[in-house]
């Protein structure tokens, strides 16, 4: 490290690959499990991997129930039929119980229940 780096407070380039600056998630998520323990939430936010027709109706309950839905739809993307089909259906709901959806990115689509809005004005960076 040269000298003007030492006495700035700029970092060693070697430093820079030292891992253990990151977050490990595995044991962040174990320690909320273990804390969280099994207490229930008047709302869940539910991940579902979209790939048949016959999902439609339990993804339909989902957002009845008053959980928030985020939908992988990478499956059908090639399936415009069934794409337009879920889309309508899930657009019904969401009229029903003045909720709101919206894409996001390509293959996810956010789904939520009454009183839950997704502002689609971003905060910041480029995501």
């Amino acid at each position: 490290m040269s000298f003007l780096k030492k006495i700035m407070g700029g970092s060693d380039p070697k430093q820079n690959d030292d891992y253990s600056a990151y977050i490990d998630l595995d044991k962040f998520e174990k320690d909320i499990d273990s804390s969280a323990g099994d207490e229930p939430a008047e709302t869940y936010v539910k991940i579902a991997i979209f790939t048949h027709f016959d999902q439609i109706t339990s993804l339909k309950k989902e957002i009845y129930d008053g959980n928030i839905l985020i939908v992988d739809i990478s499956n059908i993307k090639s399936d415009e039929r069934l794409r337009n089909h879920l889309f309508n259906e899930l657009k019904d709901v969401v009229l029903d119980v003045h909720g709101d959806i919206v894409g996001m990115k390509d293959n996810n689509i956010l789904v939520t229940p009454t009183g839950i809005k997704v502002d689609r004005k971003k905060i910041g960076g480029n995501y």
